[in-house]
């Protein structure tokens, strides 16, 4: 029973999170799918930020001024089975996105879903590869070549059969990477920088573990216990060496949702981030992300007297920092730092708990300056950042 309590409290939290055939030719995108050219209003250069706005059949993504977000231009409009919205990635050049769809003729999203590749200048679409599972978003390799996603077969007695895949993106041919039998639940977490590993989360019936495979396949090795629950919203660490993530924790009335960071190494120790600072153990958390440092995690939390920044903890230890400018009312989760850690988008809610968080709006903070509002309206989700060398 108390496993089920947990998944269903990490359940709830996801919405808070930050859920075949090949083919490699170009696919010409609906008329409303093709790239537009930035108006003069939206410089080139400086940082801008890419996000997603859901439509109920069709994303659209769009490119933003940093500094003055209602300056946007469309990138593209993809569409998708409807009221299934799709899951992206930025490249690390910062050119492609890559995403998960399920097609617009609907299907199964854990075994129908297609991988697309969209370039960000022109916004032209190119199918990579189907009947995959669209519950994750699609990883990058460190140079750009491939992305890892996740193929499942049938349910059996304890679990299913899945698979994690590598997908050059230039002709979407396919390398299976791990396949693993009778898992509830099978994600690629990230890349060693050199890109010779891939560490991946696995929940079986003892928990959740971390693990490392080779990337061009091989045994796998599995490193960490990170719960014996079911943990989520995990995030490798800039160098690769460190997970951070969310799981379960007993309190005196109820099992808490709580942040965790964790050394990759064969037996690593899950520290929770409440010992790292004071003022963090109450409540739940919300994302646990990494600060471009490295040596910082930034969490969500519950409202504190009607409203609550995020929080910066420091690996060290220390008094706890706040993301500033807070919201006036209800909460921030951090969605994604800026490679110069000087703005943080976040996904900032009315509300007062995960349970009610209100209306949610997409917000760029500007660290200790000022915080504005993406757009008035929509269902956005925030998907990365382009500098002027990202293009």
């Amino acid at each position: 029973m108390r496993t089920l309590l947990v998944f269903l409290a990490l359940v709830i939290l996801a919405a808070l999170a930050v859920g075949g055939c090949n083919g490699g030719g170009e696919v010409s995108p609906t008329p409303t799918g093709t790239g537009t050219p930035l108006p003069t209003g939206v410089p080139e250069e400086g940082l801008r930020l890419l996000y997603k706005e859901f439509g109920s059949e069709a994303d659209v993504i769009w490119l933003a001024l940093a500094a003055e977000p209602q300056r946007r231009a469309k990138v593209a409009e993809v569409e998708h089975a409807p009221g299934v919205g799709i899951s992206a990635s930025l490249s690390p050049d910062g050119e492609r996105i890559a995403y998960l769809a399920l097609p617009a003729a609907g299907g199964d999203p854990a075994l129908d879903a297609q991988a697309w590749l969209l370039d960000v200048d022109s916004g032209k679409i190119r199918l990579l590869a189907s009947d995959l599972d669209g519950a994750s978003k699609p990883v990058w390799s460190p140079d750009g070549s491939s992305i890892v996603v996740r193929r499942n077969g049938p349910w059996e007695e304890m679990g299913r059969t899945a698979s994690l895949l590598g997908l050059d993106v230039s002709d979407g041919s396919e390398t299976v990477i791990l396949e693993e039998q009778e898992v509830f639940e099978l994600f690629p977490i990230g890349h060693s920088p050199d890109g010779v590993s891939l560490y991946f989360a696995q929940v079986v019936l003892s928990g959740t573990h971390f693990g490392a495979v080779a990337t061009a396949g091989g045994s796998p090795r599995l490193l960490v216990q990170a719960s014996d629950e079911s943990a989520r919203d995990w995030h490798l660490s800039p160098d690769g060496s460190r997970v951070t993530f969310l799981a379960g924790q007993p309190t005196d009335d109820r099992i808490a949702i709580r942040a965790f960071v964790v050394e990759l190494v064969e037996g690593g120790e899950p520290q929770p981030l409440s010992q790292l600072s004071e003022g963090l153990d109450t409540g739940d958390h919300f994302n646990p992300l990494w600060h471009p440092d490295g040596e910082r995690i930034t969490v969500g939390r519950p409202p504190a007297d009607g409203a609550s920044a995020a929080a910066l903890v420091s690996l060290v230890g220390g008094e706890l920092e706040e993301v500033t400018p807070g919201p006036d009312q209800g909460f921030d989760v951090p969605a994604g730092w800026s490679p110069e850690g000087d703005y943080l988008a976040v996904r900032s809610f009315e509300g007062s708990s995960a349970a009610q968080p209100g209306r949610e709006h997409l917000v760029i903070i500007e660290l200790g300056k000022g915080r504005q509002t993406v757009a008035d309206k929509g269902n956005l989700e925030f998907i990365g950042w382009l500098t002027s060398d990202s293009q």
